[in-house]
């Protein structure tokens, strides 16, 4: 005669509830373990429990599992937008906030972000010319009244058919939007992110650099504002953004021959802290004459003497590589203020300024990035990087 096979008994354990020892009875609820409780609210801890009440309990937690489910049915994709953007603006990169708030403002609202309120997220009060000029652009119904349940992936595909523009930066916009579905589920506003497996085809986006020549035209058509900025940004790989135009006399760390800009892991985007070493004697003559001029605040100033953002440092390049173009002198047509920190990457590995060509590992350090983020970008132009591969063949 066969022998029974050990293990548990078949079926002993489907109840939807067990028993966890020196603990108590628990009940598994979207892979998280929940305490099953009385009727008084209490932990029910006893291992030989009454079975009929275990029942009950479990009753009870299924009952309250579907009036919540009935609640979340009531939360609209606008009611999570603002949840998410909230925790964003205290717990987030500020570049990252204002994007993602954009664009949620254009998913939820089908307007274009210039009538969001700078302070919120939500519509700008308006006149009734400016309502009508607004309908007229309005880019698409939007879904912020929609109920976050019954979004799907059609929704999402409509929003990107109507921007068209869009192009390569549709996988940042449509992240943005998982960003704040998956926060409804993490705080139990929502039961499932509804768009979970969406995906866009990866962009085709290249890595673009500037070479001296570029460099030197941009310097003679410039003002001497955005020359200083092209310049500083080149030299120093500073993200345009977020550390050049946000550099203050509290940054600057003055050693004589070198100087340092050193930024807290609050103000930087991947939260690490970040020094940003300066041997080049043009950069730091510059940095103190504006740090002495502008002793409160950036210190960094565009030809009005206002602080330079991100938005007006972008447009400015725009302008200039279309006044390039008319003399013309053509940069790549991927070419923006970001391509400053590229070229800095590139000139560092091929020791353009030293002498010395560098590895990833260093340049990574330099750039305040991980050496991952640095070899998918710039491995191909490190020559150390590449030599091993020559000798292997």
């Amino acid at each position: 005669m066969a022998k029974k096979r050990g293990g548990r008994k078949k079926g002993s354990r489907n109840k939807g509830y067990f028993f966890r020892k020196s603990r108590g009875w628990y009940v598994s609820s979207r892979h998280n373990m929940l305490p099953l409780r009385d009727e008084n609210g209490e932990h029910i801890k006893v291992q030989l429990a009454d079975d009929q009440d275990l029942k009950q309990a479990y009753a009870r937690f299924l009952l309250d599992k579907q009036t919540a489910v009935e609640v979340q049915n009531d939360i609209t994709v606008l009611d999570v937008c603002l949840a998410y953007l909230r925790y964003a603006k205290t717990n987030g990169a500020e570049k990252t906030h204002f994007d993602r708030a954009d664009t949620l403002f254009d998913f939820c609202f089908g307007l274009p972000p210039e009538y969001r309120k700078k302070d919120g997220s939500g519509p700008k009060r308006l006149t009734r010319e400016q309502r009508a000029e607004m309908s007229n652009k309005r880019i698409h119904p939007g879904f912020g009244n929609l109920p976050a349940a019954e979004l799907n992936w059609a929704h999402i595909d409509e929003w990107l058919s109507a921007h068209e523009n869009w192009n390569g930066g549709c996988r940042t916009r449509v992240q943005a939007v998982k960003r704040a579905l998956n926060f409804g589920v993490e705080r139990d506003m929502i039961a499932s992110n509804p768009i979970r497996g969406y995906k866009l085809a990866r962009s085709n986006s290249r890595v673009t650099y500037i070479t001296p020549e570029q460099e030197q035209a941009m310097y003679e058509h410039a003002n001497p504002q955005l020359e200083t900025a092209i310049r500083v940004c080149i030299r120093t790989g500073a993200r345009f953004g977020s550390e050049f135009a946000k550099l203050t006399k509290e940054h600057i760390v003055d050693h004589g021959d070198r100087m340092e800009w050193v930024f807290k892991p609050s103000e930087i985007k991947n939260r690490r802290k970040r020094v940003i070493r300066i041997t080049d004697p043009g950069v730091m003559e510059i940095t103190r004459v504006c740090a002495e001029q502008f002793s409160q605040g950036p210190i960094f100033r565009n030809s009005v003497g206002t602080p330079w953002e991100r938005r007006n440092l972008s447009q400015r390049f725009r302008t200039l590589k279309k006044r390039l173009s008319q003399q013309g002198v053509e940069l790549d047509k991927d070419c923006c203020m970001y391509s400053c920190r590229h070229t800095f990457a590139k000139r560092i590995l091929q020791g353009y300024w030293s002498g010395k060509p560098t590895n990833i590992e260093t340049l990574a350090r330099l750039m305040g990035n991980t050496p991952q983020v640095c070899r998918e970008h710039y491995l191909q132009w490190s020559e150390i990087d590449n030599d091993p591969l020559w000798e292997a063949v």
